[in-house]
C-alpha cells in the first residue's frame, strides 16, 4: 500500500489541521518564535528599501550630480535634502560665475534657503522656501516640462508633496502672498517639506517682511545658499568637486554618493541590530523548535505507529511532521511581517525623523520580494526544526511500540 487511501489528500490535510489543534500553547510559543524571525527581517529590508527608494526619488527630482554649499553649513544642506529641515544660510561669497566657468561644468544652478517662521497655514512646522532662477534651474525644470500648461510667474510657488494647500489657492510667508500652481509627486525627501519660488520673489517677501510679518527677514543681494552642478557626460563627480573647492574656497560639496553613504551609515545601527536580532532568534530557535518537535514526536509515539500499522508510509509521516511544520512556520511569518508592517507605516514619519532619514513606502514589488525572503527563512527553518524528529520515528518500530504501550 503505496499510501493511506482512498482519501488520502482528504485524510492527510484533516490530521495535519486536528494535530495542530490539539497542542495549542506549545504550537503557540513555536508561532510567536516565526513571528520573531520574519518580523524583524522584514523591518530591517523595509528600512533600507524604504530610505534607497526614497532618496532615488529624491536625487532624481534634484536633477544635479553636485551641490556646492558654504562648509559649515555642510550638514544643514544635507539634512535639509534628506529629511527636510529648514534653515537660512548664505554663502560669504556666491562663486556661482567661478564655478558656471569650471572645465567639466554643463551647467550650474544658484538656490537660495529660507526657512519659514512657525505657525503656516499649510504645514504644523517650518516650510523650507527654495528660491531659484527659472531660466537656469533644472530641479523644477523637469516637472515643468511634464506640465507644459504651468509657468512660474510673479508670486508662483510649487509646493513639495507633504505642503497643503490645494493648486489654485495661496499661502502666505513672511507676510507676503504667494499662489500655489504646482504640486511635486512626494519622494520622501526633504524637498517634500519645501516651497519653490523665483529668487525675485523672495527678495521682494523680504522687503516687505519689516511691515507685514513678525519677524524681518534679510536675504542678502548677490548672495546664493547653495549652486547646484551638473556635469558634462563622462567627467567624474568627484574631480570635479575637488576642483570646486580649491577654486571656490569655504565650500563643500554634497554628491548622490556622498548622501547614500550618509543614509546608509544613520541606517546602518538599526539594520544591523534588527539582523543581529533575527540571526540570534534564528539560532537560538533552531535547537529549541527541534526539542519541542521530538517531544511532540515522542507523545506521539503510539499514534504514528498506529498509522504505521494501517499502512501510513514512512514518506506519508515526514510529509505530516513537515506539514505541520510549515504550517506552524506560514502562520507566524505572516503573523510577524503583517505586525512590522503595520508598525512600520503607522510610525512612518517617527522613524525618517528620529533616525534623520529620507523615507518612503517601498514599492510592491519590493514589499512582496522582502516578504516572500522573511517567508522563506521561517519556511526553512521550520523544516529543518522538523528532520531530526521525523527521523528518529521513522526508525521506530510500529509493532513493537504498539505492543509496548507506549505514550
Amino acid at each position: 500500500m503505496s499510501e493511506m487511501n482512498p482519501t488520502a489528500d482528504f485524510s492527510f490535510f484533516r490530521l495535519v489541521a486536528r494535530n495542530l489543534q490539539n497542542r495549542p500553547y506549545r504550537n503557540m510559543a513555536m508561532i510567536l518564535s516565526f513571528a520573531i524571525i520574519a518580523g524583524t527581517l522584514f523591518s530591517a529590508q523595509y528600512l533600507m528599501g524604504g530610505a534607497q527608494q526614497s532618496l532615488e526619488n529624491g536625487l532624481n527630482r534634484m536633477g544635479a550630480d553636485i551641490m556646492v554649499v558654504p562648509s559649515q553649513y555642510a550638514a544643514s544642506s544635507q539634512t535639509v535634502l534628506l529629511t527636510g529641515e529648514p534653515t537660512t544660510f548664505f554663502f560669504s561669497d556666491s562663486g556661482f560665475e567661478q564655478i558656471i566657468r569650471l572645465p567639466g561644468v554643463a551647467k550650474a544652478s544658484p538656490e537660495i534657503f529660507v526657512a519659514t517662521l512657525f505657525g503656516q497655514s499649510c504645514c504644523s512646522a517650518a516650510v523650507q522656501i527654495i528660491a531659484i532662477d527659472p531660466e537656469r534651474d533644472f530641479t523644477i525644470a523637469s516637472w515643468l516640462k511634464e506640465n507644459p500648461g504651468v509657468t512660474m510667474g510673479k508670486d508662483d510657488i510649487i509646493v513639495g508633496g507633504a505642503i497643503e494647500g490645494a493648486i489654485g489657492s495661496d499661502l502666505r510667508f513672511y507676510g507676503h502672498t504667494f499662489h500655489i500652481v504646482g504640486r511635486l509627486a512626494t519622494t520622501g525627501m526633504g524637498i517634500d517639506m519645501a516651497v519653490f519660488t523665483r529668487i525675485e520673489d523672495a527678495y521682494t517677501m523680504a522687503e516687505e517682511s519689516g511691515v507685514k510679518a513678525v519677524q524681518k527677514l534679510t536675504i542678502p543681494q548677490g548672495m546664493v545658499s547653495a549652486v547646484l552642478v551638473r556635469i558634462d557626460p563622462g567627467a567624474s563627480p568627484e574631480v570635479i568637486s575637488d576642483e570646486i573647492k580649491q577654486k571656490v574656497p569655504g565650500t563643500k560639496t554634497l554628491t548622490p554618493n556622498s548622501l547614500v553613504s550618509a543614509v546608509s551609515g544613520q541606517l546602518a545601527a538599526i539594520t544591523w541590530l534588527l539582523y543581529g536580532v533575527t540571526i540570534t532568534v534564528t539560532a537560538v530557535s533552531i535547537p529549541l523548535m527541534a526539542c519541542i518537535a521530538a517531544m511532540v514526536a515522542h507523545e506521539r509515539r503510539k499514534e504514528i505507529a498506529i498509522l504505521q500499522a494501517l499502512g501510513a508510509t514512512k514518506s506519508f509521516i515526514v510529509r505530516l511532521m513537515l506539514a505541520e511544520s510549515f504550517s506552524l512556520a506560514i502562520i507566524g511569518a505572516l503573523a510577524g511581517i503583517i505586525t512590522a508592517a503595520i508598525i512600520l507605516v503607522g510610525f512612518q514619519d517617527f522613524i525618517a525623523l528620529t533616525l534623520k532619514i529620507p523615507f518612503t513606502i517601498p514599492s510592491p514589488l519590493t514589499l512582496v520580494a522582502d516578504g516572500g525572503s522573511a517567508l522563506l527563512l521561517s519556511v526553512v527553518i521550520g523544516g529543518i526544526a522538523s528532520l531530526y524528529p521525523a527521523y528518529l520515528i521513522n526508525r521506530s518500530e510500529p509493532y513493537e511500540t504498539i505492543r509496548k504501550g507506549e505514550p
